[in-house]
């Protein structure tokens, strides 16, 4: 079976499920490949790929599409900035009087829009906004003191010298991961990954 996933749930439990699945159904060949969720539907209904995983809502009566959980979103500031302070509150309002650093760039809609939609359900507006390709971009930019970033809890296991991680109050800001997978013609071992993805990607804590 072939698995497309956007690279940021890969910090949580997908790599996990993937260990979970090969040692359970070592006979079933497994590939991964990176995609965006627009892609991940495309590939979908293309027969491409069986299973997607990925942080956009979309309804498509060809689809199954599963929310497994609201991962909260966390921020991401250089080291030596005031909002760094792990004694000062920190609340979106702060995030929005600075430069927020949102990616991908492309395509669009994208976790981008999740990150301003998080400012904007609380009738923020950034300060100003830097749009960058990748994570991996976004935090580089973090460390350089260009901007600040929101990001998924489950990055903050990725340490990036020059970048310190804080939670926000708002329970409103988080972002989900989605499993979605074809309505017809499910294979029996790709029934089996989905339950083993339903039962180990759950909320942290």
């Amino acid at each position: 079976i072939v698995i497309g996933f956007v690279p940021s749930t890969l910090y949580g439990a997908l790599p996990d499920v993937i260990r979970a699945f090969r040692e359970a159904q070592p006979a079933v060949e497994l590939s991964l490949i990176e995609m965006f969720t627009l892609e991940q539907l495309g590939a979908l209904k293309g027969g491409r790929i069986d299973v997607g995983f990925g942080r956009l809502r979309f309804d498509d009566d060809q689809l199954v599409r599963e929310a497994l959980i609201e991962e909260k979103l966390i921020a991401a500031l250089p080291v030596g900035h005031p909002l760094a302070d792990p004694e000062r509150p920190l609340t979106l309002a702060d995030i929005a009087n600075e430069t927020l650093i949102v990616y991908p760039s492309t395509p669009r809609p994208s976790f981008a829009d999740q990150q301003l939609s998080a400012l904007r359900d609380g009738a923020l507006v950034p300060a100003a906004v830097h749009e960058v390709r990748e994570l991996q971009t976004a935090l580089g930019l973090v460390a350089a003191q260009v901007g600040v970033s929101l990001v998924p809890e489950s990055v903050e296991g990725v340490r990036v010298r020059g970048v310190v991680y804080r939670r926000l109050p708002e329970p409103t800001a988080t972002s989900p991961i989605i499993m979605s997978r074809r309505l017809h013609g499910e294979s029996a071992a790709t029934s089996a990954f989905c339950a083993i993805a339903r039962e180990m990607i759950v909320p942290v804590g």
